[in-house]
C-alpha cells in the first residue's frame, strides 16, 4: 500500500522535474543552436538519458541490496519518479517531426538517444552495484 502510495507521489515530482528541465533547457537550446539542429529535441534527449542513467543507478542499488526496503526504494523511483520524468512516446513524436525535417537530425535523435541510454544506464548499474 505505501509503495503505491510512494509511486504516485513520486510520480508527480518525476512529471515536475520534467517539466522544470524541459522549461530550462529548450530556451538555452534554442538560442545556441544553428541551422537545422534548432530542430533537436535536445530537452527529450537530455532528460531519457538521464533518466537512464538514474535507472541504472537505482537498479544496480536494488540487485545488490535485496532487502524489501530496496526493492520499494526502486519501485518507488523506477516505477513514480522515473516513469513520469521520462517518455519514450515523447521523443517518437520528437524524431516523427524531425523525419519530415531533417533526417541526418531524425536518425542522430533515435540512434544518439538509444545509445546515450544504454551506455549511461550500464554505468549507472555499475555506480549502483557499488553503493
Amino acid at each position: 500500500m505505501w509503495v503505491g502510495i510512494g509511486v504516485f507521489l513520486a510520480g508527480g515530482l518525476g512529471a515536475l522535474s520534467r517539466a522544470g528541465v524541459d522549461a530550462l533547457v529548450k530556451p538555452w537550446w534554442s538560442r545556441r543552436a544553428t541551422g537545422s539542429s534548432k530542430a533537436f529535441p535536445a530537452s527529450t534527449f537530455l532528460i531519457n538519458v538521464s533518466g537512464a542513467f538514474v535507472l541504472g543507478i537505482v537498479t544496480g542499488y536494488a540487485v545488490k541490496n535485496s532487502a524489501a526496503g530496496a526493492q520499494d526504494f526502486a519501485a518507488v523511483v523506477g516505477v513514480g519518479f522515473l516513469g513520469a520524468y521520462t517518455t519514450f512516446s515523447t521523443e517518437e513524436w520528437h524524431t516523427l517531426g524531425l523525419l519530415r525535417k531533417n533526417a541526418a537530425v531524425e536518425a542522430f535523435n533515435v540512434l544518439g538517444s538509444l545509445c546515450a541510454s544504454l551506455v549511461l544506464a550500464a554505468l549507472g548499474l555499475w555506480i549502483g552495484s557499488l553503493l
